[in-house]
């Protein structure tokens, strides 16, 4: 009986130690959604601890966030908000050779405003001013100024930060094409611009990490960061959908967001892509026919615009949700280049989007 006794002690002892380890150790979640489950961390990190989100699942949407669509509201929209800066301005681009914008960075160091500039060093179709120029015009002018980090095989953002209070997640450039200025090529574009506080100081952090060649530290589920969660946010976007899915993209050229579109269309959602007319590579041909093939063919609702250069990159999900960002539907931009992007649930800037895809879409035509 003792020896019984004994041994169901020991039982009990050795599973209590089992159930302690257990709880020491890193914590499991498992989160399902809609269409499908996901497992992920709650309180994962890299070698260096810096990367805190959950990659696997996308914010449910900012909100109080205003919208600037161009080339309507043109390039003032930026240069006011350089002049009113008070304290600093943080810049990082994939390309910047506006003039006016320019002035107005020069401008702010005069005043003494903290501002910093990072450029993509090797960009595609630079324009009128190398980024070398530029950060050199600048830096005569007091700007701190930097090339891009090179562990990113592009630079692709376009982030702004204004005084540490203001973020502006953009699809657009600084450039006459992309800021309305332009007398030969106007682009479709879009910029958010953030005041809430923890998607500013995420924004913040991107940029300083960046700056200083670290890995930045994202506790944002709304920000869409290339390369760390663009795919999986965009992902579970497109798999979000129920009604209706809304695209305007440079690019169709990853095989994966086309499998996902594909299977909304099949699935029973609208889905309607505006791509730009024509993307000519080397030898003529169209890079995106490839993509376009794969979607059109399986249902999916394809028009190019032959009005304005298609340049934005925005996903809007049954009305409620939407996506605003550098990033384009390419391998290249969400697995290997710096990007950022956004998931909103702002009402008036979701309506605003539908209205000006609605627009251009009556201006398409069929690819």
């Amino acid at each position: 009986m003792e020896r019984r006794r004994y041994s169901y002690m020991m039982a009990a002892l050795i599973i209590l130690c089992l159930l302690l380890t257990a709880c020491s150790s890193q914590q499991i979640t498992i989160k399902l959604g809609s269409n499908n489950g996901t497992i992920a961390s709650t309180n994962s990190s890299d070698s260096t601890g810096s990367i805190s989100t959950n990659s696997n699942v996308s914010g449910s949407g900012v909100q109080g966030v205003h919208l600037y669509v161009e080339p309507d509201d043109g390039e003032g929209v930026i240069t006011s908000a350089i002049n009113n800066a008070r304290k600093s301005i943080w810049l990082e681009m994939y390309l910047l050779t506006d003039r006016n914008v320019i002035s107005a960075l020069e401008d702010a160091a005069h005043r003494n405003i903290d501002v910093r500039v990072m450029l993509e060093d090797h960009p595609y179709g630079g324009g009128s001013l190398s980024p070398k120029e530029t950060l050199q015009k600048l830096q005569y002018a007091g700007v701190k100024t930097m090339t891009t980090n090179p562990q990113f095989a592009l630079t692709h953002e376009k982030g702004m930060v204004i005084d540490g209070q203001t973020a502006y997640i953009m699809t657009s450039n600084f450039t006459l094409s992309a800021l309305g200025g332009s007398k030969s090529t106007s682009n479709r574009e879009y910029g958010i611009i953030d005041g809430n506080t923890k998607d500013v100081q995420t924004v913040q952090n991107i940029f300083q990490a960046d700056w200083n060649r670290q890995t930045p530290t994202i506790n944002d589920s709304n920000l869409v960061v290339s390369p760390i969660n663009s795919r999986s946010s965009l992902t579970g976007l497109i798999n979000s959908a129920h009604k209706t899915l809304l695209v305007e993209a440079e690019e169709m050229q990853d095989n994966s967001i086309e499998q996902a579109l594909v299977s909304a269309e099949k699935r029973g959602v609208h889905v309607e892509v505006i791509l730009p007319k024509g993307q000519v590579q080397a030898g003529g041909n169209d890079s995106n026919s490839s993509g376009i093939q794969t979607i059109s063919s399986s249902g999916v609702q394809v028009k190019e615009d032959a009005k304005l250069y298609m340049h934005a990159k925005i996903f809007i999900v049954d009305g409620k949700t939407a996506f605003v960002g550098s990033e384009n539907i390419s391998t290249a931009s969400l697995e290997k280049n710096r990007e950022l992007g956004i998931i909103l649930a702002d009402s008036t800037v979701i309506s605003k989007l539908q209205q000006t895809f609605q627009q251009d879409w009556s201006i398409s035509i069929a690819a």
